[in-house]
């Protein structure tokens, strides 16, 4: 699966979207310079939706009932780990183009539309629910699964793709799913298994998925392998760009600030740092502070050119107003004087 869904070959920023989508902010790979817009909300009858079948000897017609066909919600349909073009596809079924031999896996999926909604200057895509949970399933040999590093490696498949094993510590009194999905976060090749419980990322939630692992049978240590369908509740999803919303003052300034860390790894020896006492006034100084991008944004702020002069300038009444939107104007002049102000810091 592509890291955007909605990021086709033929957009005209297709290129650009995918060049700042590899850049991380250091060499751990950690930290995406550009990051999603989380969603879980989906338009009345066009929500996501996975459905596995098994076929029978001869079967063509495949039935997914909720599913209707709209030019924004293509159904995607999987066999045997390998993506194919059916003949048709209606609303309510799929038709292979020709007759299947028994037991092969089919997996059909719609990543459906996303619903959008006004939030201040925004027409955007939002999340209902919090308390987020990573799709998970438990193992048919949950109550007797072992793990050593001395068994066969665990492993995970999905729909042909291998994904990596992630060791999570949770600790006593804590909350498994908690502490698992803030471990996974948003990472999209890992999995975990924890007592006979399996985690996987966000973007399977519902899909089917082979795990191999070791348990005691009829009392031997044993490898053993099952198909189980991770689903989850309580999911947010973040595989899509948006590239047709609009941003907020102080996203576009951490973004700039990731840039910038960026930059400052490639160039130089030192460790990236934030800076921890900025000193320019600031009248709005409170509505940044209090928002997710505080020390991207009063870092960025707070940067001058050799000649003494802030870089970024604010409006006249010393305000940033971090949560209105930016115009095209302001976007080209702070990505005018952020490369004047890279180039002369790191000449």
């Amino acid at each position: 699966m592509k890291r955007w869904i909605d990021v086709d070959p033929l957009d005209w920023f297709y290129r650009d979207t995918l060049e700042m989508t590899r850049l991380k902010t250091d060499g751990t790979g950690d930290t995406d310079v550009l990051s999603g817009m989380t969603y879980n909300v989906f338009k009345t009858g066009y929500e996501r939706m996975v459905k596995r079948f098994v076929t029978v000897s001869g079967q063509l017609d495949f039935l997914v009932p909720d599913y209707k066909y709209h030019a924004e919600n293509p159904m995607f349909v999987i066999v045997n780990g390998v993506e194919v073009i059916p003949e048709k596809i209606e609303n309510g079924k799929v038709t292979m183009s020709n007759p299947m031999s028994a037991g092969i896996e089919v997996v059909c999926v719609a990543y459906g539309i996303p619903d959008k909604k006004n939030i201040g200057c925004m027409y955007t895509p939002y999340n209902a629910v919090g308390n987020y949970r990573m799709p998970h399933a438990t193992l048919k040999n949950a109550t007797t699964y072992t793990f050593s590093l001395s068994n066969p490696p665990e492993s995970c498949t999905v729909l042909g793709v291998k994904l990596k094993r992630m060791f999570v510590n949770v600790g006593a009194g804590s909350d498994p799913g908690v502490v698992i999905r803030n471990a996974i976060g948003f990472q999209r090749n890992v999995f975990v298994i924890h007592k006979g419980e399996v985690y996987l990322p966000y973007m399977y939630n519902g899909f089917p998925a082979v795990i191999g692992y070791n348990a005691k049978i009829k009392g031997v240590n044993r490898r053993t392998s099952e198909t189980v369908i991770v689903e989850s509740g309580r999911v947010t999803y973040n595989d899509r760009f948006f590239g047709d919303v609009r941003i907020r003052r102080g996203d576009f300034f951490a973004l700039m600030s990731r840039l910038y860390e960026n930059l400052h790894n490639r160039y130089t020896d030192r460790r990236f740092a934030y800076n921890a006492a900025p000193q320019r006034y600031i009248v709005d100084r409170a509505d940044i502070e209090g928002n997710w991008y505080k020390n991207d944004v009063l870092t960025l702020l707070d940067e001058k050119y050799h000649d003494g002069c802030y870089v970024f300038p604010l409006y006249s009444d010393d305000k940033f107003e971090p949560e209105a939107c930016i115009t095209r104007a302001e976007a080209v002049t702070y990505l005018c004087r952020f490369i004047e102000w890279i180039t002369e810091k790191y000449r």
